[in-house]
């Protein structure tokens, strides 16, 4: 539809489109717009969290989010979700302005959000010390994810609860709805997200990218897409493609007693 309204052929228009998209993803590399906070920044998003609900040292909110996509030429099978459509994962990590600092996509929609984690950059950086957690600080996630030091998750729920523990969950909960949040609004602005019609994968990763690196800009600059959606309604129709928990494989690391240290010292300190 585009190539016929400039009059251009499909395949120049696919050209156009590559060549902007490389030219967006070299401006990111070049001016860091979605970037890992300095330690300045770091310390105002750990302190914004903490004001919202008393929950010390958040940095960021962790999530996955699926992208439909057409079923590819090679291998579509593995491109099948729990939801039984084909999709690409989303990673993203959001500050407290629901603004990504991290995004990493690519791998197909069969595999887990704590998998995604595991072969991201984000997780390589973290294990090699390139990404700084400030003052002991940490991202936080879902129960998808395995707790370690840098990545606080809630207590699982076998009903034998404690009332700090069932605190400590609900208010991790009221600051993880951030990247929820954040999805919702990237996809609310750039609806081509809620299903990409094109076959080559080479071209949706970058484009993706490219739709969150476009996304903060504009949020950056006063466009703000709560203006123009329903955000609740974003969110419900996002939750309805996630991907439910409870039996899927999860890879525990063997040593985790500092994290779970840490975790029991913040649920210990919050205010009921």
């Amino acid at each position: 539809s585009v190539a016929d309204r400039f009059g251009i052929s499909k395949s120049t228009a696919w050209e156009v489109l590559s060549k902007i998209g490389k030219l967006i993803l070299n401006i990111n590399t070049v001016f860091g717009v979605i970037s890992w906070p300095t330690r300045p920044r770091a310390l105002q998003i750990i302190n914004a969290f903490q004001n919202r609900n008393g929950f010390p040292g958040v940095l960021g909110c962790i999530d996955g989010s699926h992208i439909r996509i057409l079923p590819p030429k090679e291998n579509p099978n593995s491109y099948v979700n729990r939801k039984k459509f084909h999709s690409i994962l989303l990673q993203g990590v959001c500050d407290d302005r629901k603004l990504f600092i991290d995004v990493f996509t690519g791998l197909s929609g069969s595999c887990h959000d704590a998998r995604l984690f595991q072969v991201s950059d984000l997780n390589e950086r973290i294990n090699n010390s390139s990404v700084e957690f400030p003052n002991n600080s940490h991202i936080i996630g879902d129960l998808a994810y395995t707790l370690t030091k840098n990545l606080m998750v809630g207590y699982k729920n076998y009903g034998n609860l404690t009332v700090r523990q069932r605190n400590f969950n609900t208010k991790l909960s009221q600051l993880r709805v951030k990247i929820e949040q954040a999805f919702a609004l990237l996809k609310g602005r750039f609806r081509r997200l809620k299903y990409v019609e094109t076959i080559k994968l080479d071209l949706i990763c970058p484009f993706v990218i490219d739709a969150c690196i476009l996304h903060y800009l504009c949020v950056l600059n006063g466009d703000l897409p709560e203006d123009i959606l329903n955000l609740q309604q974003e969110m419900d129709e996002e939750r309805q493609n996630e991907v439910p928990i409870e039996g899927v494989p999860i890879n525990r690391e063997i040593n985790r007693q500092e994290a779970i240290e840490k975790r029991n010292i913040i649920m210990n300190n919050l205010v009921i």
